[in-house]
């Protein structure tokens, strides 16, 4: 018969290392204290790209700025949502 050693704490915290490595869970933590930033990195890259856009290109049509100028506005509000929230 084949005994087993579950009850003992030793295999349990061998396997316990197995899982829990704590450079992972540095990771996961780090990982996690940046996903918030991305999402305002995010807004702001693309207010930047939609400014540059009407900027510098004058082949545009005014109803195509109007498009633009509210999709500008829409990102705007998130990006300031997004840092209001952070304070």
């Amino acid at each position: 018969m084949i005994s087993s050693r579950i009850d003992e704490s030793e295999p349990v915290l061998n396997l316990r290392k197995l899982f829990y490595d704590t450079k992972e869970i540095e990771n996961i933590n780090a990982t996690t204290e940046l996903v918030p930033n991305k999402g305002k990195y995010d807004n702001f890259k693309l207010l930047t790209d939609i400014q540059n856009v009407l900027k510098k290109c004058s082949h545009l049509s005014d109803k195509d700025r109007l498009n633009y100028c509210n999709t500008q506005r829409y990102f705007m509000k998130l990006y300031l949502r997004e840092m209001n929230k952070s304070k």
